[in-house]
């Protein structure tokens, strides 16, 4: 019963809804996210800035999540093997610090 209702609330990654986000931005970048798009932020400090939408934030170890509004924004340090979720389609600036 238990294995049925947690199969019920799982969303499944399908192909195309994960991208990881790749080198080493020293300027402002920005990245537009469909509903429900995962971005895997690289193991660096950094800030992400939600531009527009609204995001979903995790880090590995935090027992908090994040949810990011326009204009709202969340220090990610290196280590912190985090990843953001759009909850509607979005945009995030990633600034590297």
């Amino acid at each position: 019963m238990a294995t049925q209702a947690l199969e019920r609330n799982v969303i499944g990654f399908r192909s195309g809804m994960h991208r990881r986000y790749s080198g080493y931005a020293a300027a402002d970048r920005d990245h537009s996210l469909a509903a429900r798009e995962m971005l895997a932020l690289p193991d660096q400090n950094l800030t992400l800035v939600c531009l527009a939408g609204e995001l979903w934030l995790t880090r590995d170890g935090d027992i908090e999540d994040y949810i990011l509004g326009p204009g709202q924004h969340l220090a990610i340090r290196r280590g912190d093997q985090a990843a953001v979720q759009a909850l509607r389609p979005s945009r995030v600036r990633v600034v590297a610090a």
